[in-house]
């Protein structure tokens, strides 16, 4: 039980600290000084669909989502240095919230023995 606590404020605590660096980074590069709601809302989105597929053994949901941003977003019509630094920022941004669904399904399947050592740390 208490693992299961443990993974719910992992995840909420990276889910908050991605939701601020991407905003500071999303800040310099479009110069808007308001927070997107809705961008943030998309990755955790993103996020829950990667971690949700992987959790359940079905890696393919990986080619998907990498082919459906590719397909969506990459512009290719024109090799202006702004479009070479949004393809940069856009490509980084989707490699770091797949490493963090990883992440995200990496402790849950280590779950116990997160739960053992916390219980290691408390009991000392």
């Amino acid at each position: 039980m208490i693992s299961i606590l443990i993974i719910g404020i992992l995840i909420i605590a990276c889910e908050l600290i991605l939701a601020f660096l991407f905003s500071l980074i999303a800040q310099q590069y479009y110069k808007k000084s308001e927070i997107d709601i809705r961008s943030i809302s998309k990755g955790f989105i993103e996020r829950l669909f990667l971690t949700i597929f992987m959790f359940n053994g079905i890696p393919h949901a990986l080619t998907f989502f990498s082919a459906l941003k590719l397909a969506t977003r990459l512009k290719h019509d024109d090799k202006t240095g702004e479009t070479e630094k949004f393809n940069s920022y856009y490509l980084i941004g989707n490699m770091v919230s797949v490493t963090v669904a990883l992440f995200y399904v990496y402790i849950w399947n280590h779950a116990g023995d997160i739960e053992n050592a916390v219980n290691r740390v408390l009991n000392k």
